[in-house]
């Protein structure tokens, strides 16, 4: 799925390939500098300037900073959906491509988009909200699906597959803490461990 980029404004021409290329520096170079200094601070003239196009080329492609952060946040999200789903996909077993995952995930802490979001939220419109938030709901349902294949192959207790998927992401999130990490020789010891904790709970069998 492409990402949720606004439409052009009536009257431009068709985007050629060109164009398409210099809106994905754009995002790409958005994007790093939204997560290093968030929303606010970010100007549109000083992503021009890291990309070397101008302001008026930037809004020849985004109508505002809002559409190009959405378009930003739903490009990495979107992303984060493929490898999701290639990891999973590939695996021999849910758990290795769990412990795949994660480790990919602690390596590439996803928690940074979230505390973009949280920056950003309140200075977006509700419909760049919404398309940010159903980018992240596809990761989810990406889970979700293996988490109910899992079910259907009695590997996996009768549950509701979407709350696994979000319980599971959010034990991800202890990568971005830093005093956490410190305790794990590495991000595969700390993966291995979410993962044996999310499928075999804390209680004695």
């Amino acid at each position: 799925m492409p990402a949720q980029v606004p439409k052009r404004l009536r009257g431009r021409p068709k985007q050629t390939d060109n164009d398409i290329s210099i809106q994905q520096t754009i995002i790409y170079t958005a994007s790093t500098l939204f997560k290093e200094f968030g929303y606010e601070t970010v100007t549109l003239q000083q992503i021009g300037k890291k990309c070397g196009v101008s302001k008026p080329t930037i809004y020849y492609h985004f109508a505002s900073k809002a559409d190009l952060f959405q378009a930003a946040m739903t490009t990495m999200l979107q992303n984060v959906k493929k490898i999701t789903s290639r990891m999973l996909e590939e695996a021999e077993h849910l758990q290795d491509g769990l412990i795949q995952l994660a480790e990919a995930r602690l390596a590439n802490p996803h928690g940074q988009i979230e505390t973009m979001m949280r920056e950003a939220e309140p200075l977006l419109e509700e419909t760049h909200i919404h398309a940010i938030r159903d980018a992240e709901h596809q990761i989810h349902e990406v889970l979700a699906a293996h988490f109910k294949l899992a079910m259907e192959q009695q590997m996996f207790r009768e549950e509701d597959p979407l709350f696994l998927a979000e319980a599971f992401s959010t034990l991800m999130l202890m990568g971005n803490r830093e005093h956490d990490m410190k305790k794990f020789e590495s991000h595969h010891v700390l993966a291995e461990k979410i993962v044996h904790v999310f499928l075999n709970g804390v209680t004695l069998s």
